[in-house]
């Protein structure tokens, strides 16, 4: 498979009217919502997913996933290759067996070389082409405080329903027909006509209660970043990012500055000493002085590992399963929600104004007295992200 023609995975789909968005926190809020839809399909679910590891959640998942094929519903499920290497062989077999459609997203081999770099990160379940589910969680003990307690990954999905689960549904549909070892040309013939007759669709209007769905393939391509970075660009009051991992593009980190230079209420929300992933946490701490000089603010979120991937500018906001860092971008299939809602944009503002109480502010004085080890880690592992991020994509 020839990974270099992604195109089929890039998509700006048009500004819809009337839909309604309830925002789900944490594993103990998503997690019974999802699967009560899963219980409750008639007709279709469709799964996209990076992260899928076996456990008590994954059991409940296939349960209802099984449960739902029983009833004759058509059930398939797309997981990254990589994301899903802790799903356990039998419950692999367990949804062929009940008769799930599954397939792996860009499997991993020897011969692709650094295209196995490539991941679909994406977080994406649809149930009946009526209501779809985003955000940044995966199916995996990690986000539920039932068996995790306090350490559970603090995240967030978004039910939506309305017209833009039509657009969720054509994004789901061209990655996996893109997979299809049976090449239906009338079926991506009509996906093509879809996709190019929303180019005279409706532009942002930011008099109505609109959303989107915005996804990037990775290898290079970035509308997800670009949307964010231009409303950064126009924003007069408020712009808070808060993201899993941090290692910003330039552009961003310009926005970012020149915003707080006009007054804007720039902040950062970030995770503190709790992550999965350290050397990410140190290389983007280089960025951490040149931002606080500017006036931006800088927060990390002390009680458990943030995984949350979300944004709020003025009267825009995204939310999904893009970290907006330069390895997201450079490699992975993501895919966010963006909106000019007045009801979700004050929702995610109280989430966020909520985890602030949680966070440490980084102070200038303070981070410029920080320890010369600490500053070593960070520089050695910023030259480490700058030599992955420059690796050739294709």
């Amino acid at each position: 498979m020839n990974l270099a023609s992604t195109d089929s995975f890039t998509s700006i789909l048009p500004w819809r009217t009337d839909n309604h968005y309830q925002l789900l926190v944490d594993g103990d809020q998503f997690y019974p919502r999802i699967i009560d839809a899963l219980s409750n399909a008639r007709s279709a679910i469709d799964i996209e997913m990076y992260l899928f590891e076996s456990g008590a959640m994954a059991d409940r998942f296939i349960d209802a996933l099984i449960a739902a094929k029983e009833r004759g519903v058509y059930v398939r499920v797309l997981l990254d290759h990589i994301g899903s290497h802790n799903l356990r062989h039998n419950d692999r077999e367990r949804l062929r067996s009940a008769g799930a459609d599954l397939r792996f997203f860009n499997r991993v081999k020897r011969s692709k070389r650094l295209r196995n770099f490539s991941r679909d990160h994406r977080k994406i379940v649809l149930v009946d082409c009526q209501v779809a589910f985003t955000g940044g969680a995966g199916v995996t003990d990690d986000f539920s405080a039932e068996h995790r307690g306090h350490r559970a990954w603090h995240d967030a999905m978004v039910e939506i329903r309305g017209q833009l689960v039509h657009d969720w549904q054509l994004l789901f549909e061209r990655s996996w027909q893109h997979y299809d070892s049976i090449h239906d040309e009338e079926l991506r013939a009509k996906l093509r006509l879809t996709f190019h007759s929303d180019n005279s669709a409706p532009l942002m209007n930011r008099t109505l209660p609109q959303g989107r769905v915005v996804a990037s393939r990775g290898l290079g391509n970035k509308p997800i970043i670009g949307s964010l970075i231009s409303e950064v660009n126009k924003s007069s009051s408020r712009a808070w990012l808060c993201t899993a991992y941090f290692y910003p593009s330039r552009k961003l980190v310009k926005a970012l500055r020149k915003a707080a230079q006009r007054g804007v209420d720039v902040r950062i929300i970030l995770p503190g000493d709790n992550t999965d992933h350290p050397s990410v946490r140190y290389a983007g701490r280089t960025w951490y002085r040149i931002l606080l000089e500017y006036g931006v603010r800088i927060f990390e979120y002390q009680p458990r590992f943030l995984h949350l991937k979300a944004a709020v500018v003025d009267d825009w906001l995204t939310v999904g399963s893009c970290n907006f860092d330069r390895w997201n971008l450079h490699w992975n299939l993501e895919a966010n929600l963006e909106a000019l809602d007045p009801g979700l944009n004050e929702t995610i503002h109280q989430l966020l104004e909520k985890d602030l109480e949680s966070c440490t502010e980084i102070a200038l004085s303070r981070w410029k007295a920080r320890s010369w080890h600490e500053k070593i880690r960070e520089r050695f592992w910023k030259w480490v992200a700058m030599f992955l991020a420059r690796l050739p994509n294709d």
